[in-house]
């Protein structure tokens, strides 16, 4: 009895055609077609998926516009959608790197065997110096999260991350 295997529409590497941007309004962000006016995306980067998505979602638009016209909107806002996600990016990375330093100083604290209310005499005592030394980077000195809660939770992460490599290296 022979099995066939599934077939995964994921792994057919579909590719975008650079044509379907200003005929449909989509573009293609991490291998999925984007919708550039309501920023939905289809499950399959097929033609058929994305003109059925414009003809239902959006099928009157456009069709007063020329072939430059559609051309030139389409770009405009293949832009915008490109400066939406550089903005989501910068706060994210912003988000990680507090995050990161919040973790850090939880492990100091942790291995010091300090409480975890040091958390937030550490904070003010970084705020005073941020003030002092850059002035204009002390907002992302007070983004850094260091209560006592955080630091528990932050602790309690570094603990399990440290018991799992440590089952990883046992047999």
């Amino acid at each position: 009895m022979e099995f066939r295997k599934k077939r995964k529409v994921d792994s057919e590497r579909r590719a975008f055609n650079k044509d379907w941007m200003p005929k449909y309004f989509f573009t293609e962000i991490d291998n999925k077609g984007v919708c550039l006016l309501c920023n939905q995306s289809v499950a399959v980067l097929k033609e058929y998926n994305i003109s059925r998505h414009y003809a239902t979602k959006h099928g009157n638009y456009g069709n007063n516009l020329s072939e430059a016209e559609r051309q030139t909107r389409a770009t405009e806002l293949d832009r915008k959608l490109a400066r939406q996600q550089k903005v989501l990016e910068k706060s994210t990375l912003a988000q990680k790197s507090s995050t990161h330093a919040s973790f850090m100083v939880s492990y100091h604290i942790a291995k010091h065997s300090k409480p975890f209310s040091d958390g937030e005499f550490i904070k003010k005592c970084m705020l005073d110096v941020a003030d002092q030394v850059c002035p204009e980077k002390s907002q992302k000195f007070e983004e850094v999260s260091l209560s006592r809660r955080t630091l528990a939770r932050r602790i309690e992460t570094i603990g399990e991350h440290l018991t799992s490599q440590l089952k990883g290296l046992v047999p």
